[in-house]
Parts: C-alpha cells; sequence; structure tokens
C-alpha cells in the first residue's frame, strides 16, 4: 500500500534545495539531495538523496552505511505530493517523513498525513514523522531493511 503526505507550502524559499537540505540535516541526518534538483523544474518522480547518516533510533539494528534512497516527490505551484510505494525501504520512509515534515518547516507551511487525515505545523510535523518512522519497526521486513549502497550521483541522474 503506498503512503502519501502533502505539504501545502505558505510561502516562497530561496534556494530551496539548500535550505531544505540543511533542515533535514539539523534533525539528525545527514543527506545529500540530487545535485541538480530544482523545485521549479522537477518533472516529479523518485528524487534520489545520498544518505550518509540516520538518527539511529531509526537504524533497528541495522548499520550505518552511506546509501542512495530517496522517495516520489511532485510540487504544484504552493504544495509538495511525497508518495512511497509498498516495500519501501526503512530510509525511503524516514526521508519521506523527513522531507515533508522539513518543507512545511521551512516554508511555514503544513504537513498533511493522508491516511488518517490529521494536519501538522511547525515542530508538530517534525514529531509527527519521528513518530511515525517509530511506528514502523513492527512491520518492517527484509524488504525494509534493504540498504543501497550509494556509488556516484552520476549512476542516478
Amino acid at each position: 500500500m503506498a503512503f502519501e503526505l502533502v505539504v501545502e507550502m505558505r510561502s516562497v524559499v530561496e534556494n530551496l534545495r539548500e535550505s531544505w537540505q540543511a533542515e533535514i540535516n539539523s534533525n539528525g541526518f545527514v543527506v545529500e539531495l540530487l545535485p541538480s534538483f530544482e523545485a521549479a523544474t522537477w518533472q516529479g518522480g523518485f528524487l534520489p538523496i545520498k544518505l550518509v547518516k540516520m538518527p539511529d533510533k531509526y537504524l533497528f539494528g541495522l548499520p550505518n552505511v552511506t546509501q542512495i534512497s530517496g522517495f516520489e516527490v511532485e510540487f504544484g505551484p504552493e504544495s509538495g505530493h511525497f508518495r512511497s510505494a509498498t516495500g519501501r525501504t526503512i530510509a525511503e520512509l524516514a526521508l519521506q517523513c523527513y522531507g515533508a515534515a522539513c518543507l512545511a518547516v521551512i516554508t511555514g507551511g503544513a504537513y498533511y498525513d493522508l491516511q488518517t487525515g490529521d494536519s501538522f505545523e511547525g515542530v508538530t510535523a517534525i514529531e509527527q514523522a519521528d513518530a511515525e518512522i517509530l511506528a514502523y519497526e513492527p512491520y518492517m521486513d527484509d524488504a525494509a531493511r534493504e540498504q543501497h549502497p550509494f556509488t556516484q550521483w552520476s549512476d542516478y541522474s
């Protein structure tokens, strides 16, 4: 089953890629968004993200491996739509949740969980992302534990 989040973006952010990446990293991650990514020209689809480090509490016993991960995202004029499919890895889920929550934070917007109909703003969006990831642990199967080592950006763009 797909997992979907929507972000209502209430302000325009200059240098969105850098600001968004910095906000994700300020929450205990070390990530690098696809170097050529620009929201204004993004055609939608899978956004590759180099995940160097994820907070230990989300590893659930897995080694911290520099890996390629990401999520599907599409941008409208005032919104971002995030999706991951069944069989997502824990890294994909963590990046999707924090990607959406951090986008809501930097745009002064709201994080909408389409599964529950709930919405969150500011620090509560970050708290919801955290809760969503921690709640996933009992459902982790072999597919969720997969890690795909990062090679070089030219392999993904």
